[in-house]
Formats: C-alpha cells, structure tokens, sequence
C-alpha cells in the first residue's frame, strides 16, 4: 500500500474568483508558491508513516478549472489502486504530529466550512445542514468507487459561475456514505482560520472551531481573503 501527500497550485489568469475579485492583490501565483513551500515543509515535518509526495500544477483560465483539474487528478491517482491520498491546500499548516493513514475506510473531510451550512440554490439541487471545507481530505484506497462515480457524474456539469461547486460536489461524496457528524467532525485535523488574523481575536475562532488553535495539528488560513495577511498568518503559526 502506499501513502501519497497530494497538493495542487495553478496559475490563474481570471482574477475573479467568484467569492471576491483578487485584481487589487499583486503577485498572487507568487505569494501562492511561498505558501505552497511553507505547506509542504511543515507537513515533511509532521506527517508520519512513510508516504511520498506528489504535486499538481498548471496554468488554467479560472479557479474553477484548476479545482477541476485538481478533483481530476486525485482521481487518476486513486483509481491506479492501493493508494491512501492524503490533499492539503496551500494555504494549510500542518503544526503537530499527525498520522491520517488508517483513519478511515472512506472519503474524508474533517472540520466545517464557513458558513457551517448551506441552503443556497445550485444546479444539483444540494443542501447541507453541515458544510465542510475541502482544504483538508482523505481519500483512502479502500473508498467506495459509487462515491468517486457520483463525484465523477456531478463534475460533468461543473458550474462555472460560483466558488462554491467543488465543495458542494465533495460534501455530497462525503455525506452520501450515510456517516453521522461525529463520524467526520475532527477539527484537530481542520482548524479553520478563516478571521485570523484581523477579523476576530483567536479566543473566538477558538470558540467556532471549538478547539483552541495551539490544538491543532492542521491550519487552514483561508488564502483567498487576503494574500498577504495569510502568507503572513501561515509564517507566524510555524514560529
């Protein structure tokens, strides 16, 4: 069996993400690529087992394509067999020990996202009383393929037109395995600090993820509301 630690970057050329245009943000694909290695470094540091490291990258028009592609690729990993994949975000920071290889027989996401649920419309007719965020996952081998297929059947009609399609179509794997909250919920392994550093003290994001940050094994710093504050963030939480 072999262990994987996946991460994606692209270069993206439309600026508009959707949830916010990112023209004002100078040198994104730049400041990415730091937070990329700080990522990385700090899981080379954390991940036990013995797992080997693979990265996707490209230049795509869109954010939508390159979590497509990603999505895509994860897949063209898993399929080959007898592999756990392990996929962090860039912008995530592993801060403690962790060992995520035999948690779990099946898809794997493991804290909320903000807001916790959702109840917007979209084109699959999906709605969430628990909404989690997709910056950190588990795809062991032995998940079941009808879930990668319902992924796989709802990425054919990827909608374009928000932020918020991958991870509709990832809750839906994620929640179609018939598992309880308490059956995922493990936000040592999630830690979201999406108002860190300037939108909240830690005390309260400490209160919404309930869990204290120096708790945590991994960080989410939720790049995509300010560059430059988050690189930051992510150098400060590895100090």
């Amino acid at each position: 069996m072999k262990n994987l630690l996946v991460k994606s970057l692209f270069e993206i050329r439309d600026t508009n993400w959707h949830i916010r245009d990112r023209s004002q943000e100078q040198d994104l694909y730049p400041k990415y690529l730091d937070m990329h290695r700080i990522s990385l470094g700090s899981f080379t540091r954390h991940l036990r087992g013995t797992w080997e490291f693979q990265f996707i990258q490209g230049r795509v028009d869109n954010v939508n394509d390159a979590f497509k592609a990603t999505f895509h690729a994860i897949y063209d990993i898993w399929r080959q067999g007898n592999v756990n994949i392990l996929y962090t975000d860039p912008d995530t920071v592993a801060r403690q020990d962790i060992d995520p290889w035999e948690i779990s027989d099946q898809f794997m996401m493991f804290n909320y996202t903000d807001p916790k649920s959702y109840k917007g419309p979209n084109r699959y007719g999906r709605q969430f009383e628990n909404f989690f965020n997709a910056g950190v996952r588990f795809f062991p081998a032995a998940m079941d393929q009808k879930i990668w297929d319902l992924g796989l059947t709802m990425a054919k009609t990827w909608d374009n037109s928000t932020y918020d399609t991958e991870q509709i179509i990832l809750n839906s794997m994620l929640w179609d395995q018939g598992l309880a909250l308490h059956d995922a919920l493990r936000p040592a392994w999630s830690y979201q600090a999406h108002w860190l550093p300037d939108q909240a003290k830690v005390w309260y994001q400490d209160w919404w993820n309930g869990l204290a940050i120096n708790d945590a094994a991994i960080v989410h710093t939720h790049s995509s509301r300010n560059i430059d504050r988050k690189l930051q963030l992510m150098r400060d939480l590895i100090n």
